[in-house]
């Protein structure tokens, strides 16, 4: 009998753990740390996601894997980085940088996470995801080392500057279309507003030197721009175009194509708030 309860056992016990659904699995191994096939997946449905929100042609679906799956291993060495020289952002710090961003929308902290969930995604995730772009923004600022003995009065000075503001900015992909002329360049509207292509009217009459490229240029923040383009892009919203912008070597129409940073996902229900970030 006794052999009999343990067959018995062992039976269903294999039945019960063959039923178990597998929810996540390890895709990649990064030296001490590993990249999630969930993080894949959502990484993947993001990027996806803004390419058909733009209505603009992307690459293959194993092109925009790879381009994820790279940009998560680099995510994981640098906090891997991070942790070896002892970076840390504490609840006070981290508190105090979200209240900061929600005061910047006109919104008190109860409202700013109630606006969160109400758009479906999760506080806790968004805490987390703040908190591994300030730990980052350290790695790649270059400050590890005064920044491993900062203090909470320190780091409260430092939230209430402008550059404070400057690390959060996100980064702009903007494509430019450069002419001689203001007849060439209103005829670049007119062409844009008949709904063709503005990189195909970059590569056809552009006389930048990224009129190859689409006249996309390199992804910066606004502060790393010129001031004349900075002033058009900056707080608008993805897919804006710019009116004709006269400077020294001519007419510029600019075109914000994209923007990456921690809260780039928030922008289309916090533009009308005219977001500083």
């Amino acid at each position: 009998m006794k052999n009999i309860a343990l067959i018995t056992t062992l039976f269903l016990s294999t039945r019960i753990f063959s039923a178990i659904e597998i929810l996540d699995r390890i895709a990649v191994i990064v030296d001490d740390g590993v990249v999630m096939e969930s993080q894949i997946k959502a990484g993947l449905d993001e990027i996806i996601a803004r390419y058909d929100q733009q209505n603009i042609p992307k690459p293959s679906i194993d092109d925009l894997k790879e381009q994820v799956i790279e940009s998560l291993i680099i995510e994981e060495l640098q906090l891997q980085l991070a942790n070896r020289a002892g970076v840390r952002i504490s609840d006070a710090e981290l508190n105090s940088s979200i209240i900061r961003i929600a005061q910047n929308n006109q919104m008190e902290l109860q409202q700013f996470i109630s606006f969160i969930e109400d758009s479906g995604d999760s506080y806790e995730e968004f805490r987390e995801n703040v908190r591994k772009q300030m730990i980052i923004q350290r790695i790649q600022r270059g400050r590890v080392q005064s920044e491993i003995t900062i203090t909470e009065k320190e780091f409260d000075a430092f939230l209430a500057t402008d550059e404070s503001l400057i690390e959060l900015e996100p980064q702009l992909l903007v494509r430019q279309i450069l002419v001689q002329s203001q007849n060439q360049a209103e005829n670049v509207i007119s062409r844009i507003n008949e709904g063709e292509s503005f990189s195909d009217i970059a590569i056809d009459i552009s006389i930048s030197s990224n009129a190859k490229n689409s006249g996309a240029m390199d992804w910066r923040r606004a502060n790393e721009m010129p001031e004349l383009f900075a002033n058009a892009i900056k707080n608008q919203k993805v897919g804006y175009i710019t009116s004709p912008l006269e400077s020294g070597a001519g007419y510029h129409i600019l075109k914000l194509e994209d923007k990456r940073g921690p809260f780039v996902q928030y922008e289309d229900q916090w533009f009308s708030r005219h977001i500083l970030l």
